[in-house]
């Protein structure tokens, strides 16, 4: 009884410090999911100087309405804390969709060929064709366009076509010889150069092979860059969506997210990891970096920018045959002969003393893992270096996280309890968009538990989720909805090939894209629930993700958007 008292002195006090002037914004006449510790569900919210000040009812609300008070009448719509996606790469997947060749919805070859010959048409002489996204799950093909194809197309043009994971591309005759790659180039570390059957090389280039040709391409300008951002924080915005942590960042993407927070604001909370590279020089270089960026973003007004960490990648993709497994990938139709069982792109032993090394400098690690092989050596890993060096809150995690095994889930759940550390940071819009692929890498069996969202509740974990963007679209609904159905977007392996059984509930979904989210950015107690004292980042849906049916999830609109009490979008 006497908490229940006291929480409604705490309410009753809070109430009436808030009523000492009138808010600026007021909210009324609708559902508002405060996504706090208990779910609650109010009618109205009021704003002042960017902050909640008040959640309940609409007469518990009304005494905060003064002569200039804006006040929106919800007429029933739903509002949430505003959307965060924990995995986007916001800025280079944002300049792949405005500077490159959009192939992500070509559904056969004869459409590719056309985008990418109708481009190389137009470009200047000398001019990179670059495109981005194709998808052999959505092709009617199944496979990548061949060199030939490519070469019938160019123009005498170098291409690039990346593949919808980024772990793989495809280029033609003329990117080969700028890059010097014939049948005597061997493959390099962690990367594969696809061969045909008589040593020469196909065009297809996996992993750390594709940077040999990457390297020749004239990078993003500051003004392309800046552009980008600001093209995507309106695309946010119109999505409900007020944070992102952008995951694959150097020097040149830590300027223009930095030159922006300066010369434009963001009206976003951004937080992004630093590229470790591969080695412990790479490693040492981009702790420096982290280093001097967070001084950099501290001295910043609004703390809008962060820096959370730094990135490794220990495989690659499922839909490349890249990431590491202890079995093999699965035989299917577009590969009837063994493809192995990936490749670690970091030896194991210098990803160890990498981990160590960011962990006693107090700098969260983020890991790109994949198969089950890896994600196995990633938390033993975290495990011993928080031994080494115990340090509670920070939240080291676990990326993508697709077949973790029953020994990884038992190391994350204790590694939380102990450490807060290990937290999954998974897209179930893979299961949506990558779908038709997936299951035929890790087959039928296998299929049934990737991603095992609701096993990570059961072992008493959280998980925070996220796009991967450009891999899947940016909107956040679409990862709702994915967490809940996990249907694949064409039913190439029938309707559910992921099964149910690793389906969570939509109370939990949206957790996973706000507090528990949140969190992996830290900033959860200045935002991620509708709680009193917290920003005011807010959207407005025009129906209740609670109790419409799951199909219509991902087919929410967001009405407004709010970013620290500010009207940044609104239809």
């Amino acid at each position: 009884m006497w908490r229940v008292l006291t929480g409604l002195m705490i309410a009753v006090s809070a109430l009436v410090h808030a009523a000492e002037k009138p808010a600026d914004l007021v909210l009324r006449h609708g559902v508002v999911l405060t996504v706090d510790a208990k779910d609650r569900v109010a009618q109205a919210l009021a704003i002042r100087e960017g902050r909640i000040v008040a959640v309940g009812s609409d007469s518990v609300v009304a005494p905060l309405i003064g002569p200039k008070t804006r006040v929106v009448d919800l007429a029933g719509r739903t509002a949430t804390p505003g959307l965060i996606d924990t995995h986007a790469h916001l800025l280079g997947g944002g300049a792949d969709e405005i500077y490159k060749i959009d192939l992500k919805r070509t559904a056969s070859m004869t459409e590719l060929l056309a985008m990418v010959k109708a481009r190389a048409d137009a470009a200047a002489p000398g001019d990179w064709v670059q495109g981005h996204g194709w998808n052999e799950g959505v092709l009617a093909e199944h496979r990548p366009p061949t060199l030939a194809e490519l070469d019938a197309v160019s123009n005498g043009h170098p291409i690039l076509l990346e593949n919808i994971t980024h772990h793989y591309a495809v280029v033609n005759s003329a990117a080969l010889a700028m890059a010097h790659i014939d049948s005597t180039t061997k493959d390099p570390p962690a990367g594969t150069i696809v061969r045909d059957p008589g040593g020469l090389p196909t065009g297809v280039l996996k992993e750390a092979a594709q940077t040999i040709v990457i390297d020749h391409i004239p990078p993003i300008t500051a003004e392309q860059y800046k552009a980008t951002l600001r093209a995507m924080i309106n695309h946010m915005h119109a999505e409900g969506m007020t944070g992102v942590k952008d995951p694959h960042n150097g020097a040149r993407e830590w300027a223009a997210y930095l030159d922006f927070a300066s010369t434009e604001g963001l009206s976003i909370h951004a937080c992004l990891l630093i590229y470790a590279g591969a080695n412990l020089d790479t490693a040492k270089a981009a702790l420096e970096l982290v280093q001097r960026a967070r001084r950099e973003a501290k001295a910043l007004s609004g703390g809008d920018l962060g820096v959370c960490g730094v990135k490794i990648l220990i495989d690659g993709s499922a839909m490349a045959r890249t990431a590491w497994r202890y079995e093999d990938y699965a035989v299917d139709a577009q590969h009837p002969a063994p493809t192995g069982r990936g490749y670690p792109t970091v030896e194991p032993d210098v990803y160890r003393q990498m981990v160590l090394l960011f962990n006693r400098a107090g700098v969260t690690v983020g890991t790109h893992t994949i198969g089950d092989r890896a994600i196995d050596l990633v938390v033993d890993t975290y495990a011993a270096a928080l031994t080494e060096t115990p340090t509670v809150g920070l939240r080291h995690s676990v990326i993508h996280a697709h077949e973790p095994t029953q020994h990884a889930v038992a190391v994350m759940a204790d590694l939380q309890k102990r450490y807060d550390a290990a937290i999954p940071e998974t897209q179930a819009e893979f299961l949506w968009g990558l779908g038709d692929s997936l299951p035929g890498s890790f087959g039928p069996e296998r299929s049934q538990h990737l991603m095992p969202l609701a096993t990570y509740r059961k072992s008493g974990m959280i998980f925070a989720s996220g796009s991967d963007y450009p891999v899947t679209p940016l909107p956040a609904r679409y990862g709702l909805w994915a967490s809940v159905a996990r249907e694949p977007m064409k039913g190439t392996y029938g309707p559910h090939p992921f099964g149910t059984d690793e389906a969570i509930d939509v109370h939990t979904a949206l957790r996973s894209y706000t507090i528990w989210a949140a969190r992996q950015l830290f900033i959860e107690h200045q935002t991620g629930s509708l709680e009193p004292g917290k920003w005011a980042d807010i959207a407005v849906w025009d129906r209740n993700p609670y109790a419409v049916p799951t199909v219509e999830l991902k087919d929410m609109r967001c009405e407004m958007t709010l970013y620290k009490g500010k009207v940044v979008f609104e239809r």
